[in-house]
C-alpha cells in the first residue's frame, strides 16, 4: 500500500481500496467557512469517543462531536451540517455508500494519544478523514499513523515506540483542509497534539462498511 499525494481530484475506480489518496486543500473556503461557524453556534461535543477491544480493554477517550450514525442514524438536531461536506466527497470522487456507519469529529487535545483500531471490516469500505482545522503550526505535531494490515490480530494494543517502528506503514502530517482516503480495514491512530493552547485537534470522519462505485470519469 503506498501513499499518493493528488494536486487535483480524481475519480476511485474500484474498491477495495489499494492506495492511501491525500488531497490538500480540498473543500471550497465557502463550506469549509459554513461547516466551522455552525459548529461554533451549535457546540455539542462530548467527552465519550473510545477505542474499546473486544476483551474490554479501553485505550482511548477522546472528544466528538457526532452527527451520524449507522444507518445514517441523527444525533440531535445539528446532523443537516455536516451533509454538504459528506455529499461533495461522494460527488467528488464517484462513490456513494450502500451502508453508511458513521459521521463525526474527532477532538484532541494535548495528551489525548489515539490508539490503534479499524473503521471497518468490509473490503468494499471507503474511510474519509478531513482535517478540518483553519489554523495548524507544525510544530504542534498530531500526525495520522497507518498499520499493517494484521497488526490487531497479532494482539497489538494501544500505542507505542515499538508500533510505530515494527508496524506503522504511512505517517501523514496534520494539515489543514487536508482529506485523507483509505480503506478503514487498516489500523490507524492519529497523535494527539504537543503544546498547543489546548487547541483541539479536529479531523472529520466520514466512513461506511459497504461502498460502491457511481462514477468512473476521471477529473
Amino acid at each position: 500500500m503506498e501513499t499518493i499525494y493528488h494536486s487535483k481530484l480524481f475519480k476511485i475506480d474500484s474498491l477495495p481500496l489499494t492506495d492511501i489518496h491525500v488531497i490538500d486543500d480540498w473543500c471550497p473556503t465557502s463550506i469549509w467557512d459554513a461547516f466551522l461557524k455552525d459548529i461554533k453556534q451549535k457546540p455539542r461535543w462530548e467527552y465519550n469517543n473510545d477505542v474499546t477491544y473486544e476483551d474490554g480493554e479501553t485505550t482511548e477517550v477522546t472528544w466528538a462531536y457526532r452527527f451520524y450514525g449507522k444507518w445514517f442514524k441523527q444525533y440531535g438536531s445539528q446532523y443537516k451540517i455536516v451533509d454538504p461536506i459528506i455529499e461533495k466527497m461522494c460527488e467528488d470522487f464517484g462513490v456513494a455508500y450502500q451502508q453508511f456507519d458513521y459521521a463525526g469529529i474527532n477532538g484532541q487535545t494535548e495528551g489525548m494519544q489515539g490508539t490503534i483500531h479499524k473503521d471497518s471490516f468490509r473490503p468494499n469500505n471507503i474511510s474519509f478523514l478531513w482535517h478540518c482545522n483553519k489554523e495548524w503550526d507544525s510544530e504542534w505535531e498530531g500526525k495520522f499513523r497507518v498499520y499493517k494490515f494484521d497488526t490487531l490480530e497479532k494482539g497489538v494494543r494501544g500505542y507505542s515506540k515499538e508500533l510505530i517502528n515494527k508496524y506503522q506503514i504511512a505517517e501523514i502530517e496534520y494539515k489543514p483542509n487536508r482529506l485523507i482516503i483509505l480503506d478503514g480495514r487498516y489500523p490507524h491512530s492519529a497523535d494527539a497534539p504537543l503544546d498547543c493552547n489546548f487547541n483541539l485537534r479536529q479531523t472529520l470522519v466520514v466512513r461506511g462498511n459497504v461502498a460502491e462505485i457511481v462514477d468512473k470519469t476521471r477529473k
